[in-house]
C-alpha cells in the first residue's frame, strides 16, 4: 500500500510540473515510420543522412533529388501552460469558514500520513501458574 501511495503521489507531482510548465515533443518520420521521439525540444541526427555522410566523395549522389528530400519528415508537438489567472477577475469570498468541514477535512487528510503503529500485545489479565509446593520451606533445615 505504501509502494502504490509514492508511485501516485509521483505521477500526480510529475503531471502538475508538467501542466505548469508546458512540454514539447519532436518525432522524427523516416520513409512514413517513427524512428525517433525526443521530448523538450533536444533533436537527434536522422539514420539516412549519417548514411549519407558516410559516403566517399566519388559515390555522393547529387541532392537535386526530390524524393530523397521527401523521404524523412520532423514533427513537433507544443504543449504550452494556459495561464488562465491572468484573464479573470479576483474574486472575494465573504462567506465564513464552515468548521465542520475543516474538521472533516484535517481528520481525513491527517489519516492518510499518520505513521502505522505495530500494536504490541499486552498481557493485563495474565495470572502466573499456581505454585506446586512452597520451595523455601523445602529448602530450610530446622534445629530443634
Amino acid at each position: 500500500m505504501k509502494l502504490y501511495r509514492q508511485i501516485l503521489l509521483l505521477a500526480l507531482t510529475l503531471l502538475v510540473f508538467v501542466s505548469s510548465t508546458g512540454i514539447s515533443v519532436g518525432m522524427h518520420l523516416c520513409g512514413g515510420e517513427l524512428r525517433d521521439i525526443s521530448f523538450f525540444g533536444a533533436e537527434a541526427d536522422c539514420p539516412m543522412e549519417q548514411q549519407k555522410e558516410k559516403l566517399p566523395a566519388c559515390h555522393k549522389v547529387p541532392a537535386s533529388d526530390d524524393k530523397a528530400k521527401d523521404c524523412c519528415d520532423d514533427h513537433t508537438l507544443v504543449f504550452e501552460h494556459a495561464d488562465a489567472t491572468a484573464d479573470s477577475k479576483a474574486l472575494i469570498l465573504t462567506k465564513p469558514l464552515d468548521l465542520k468541514f475543516v474538521a472533516a477535512f484535517k481528520a481525513v487528510i491527517l489519516q492518510f500520513f499518520a505513521p502505522e503503529a505495530d500494536l504490541k500485545p499486552t498481557y493485563a489479565l495474565y495470572e502466573s501458574p499456581p505454585l506446586a509446593r512452597d520451595i523455601p520451606v523445602l529448602v530450610q533445615s530446622f534445629l530443634l
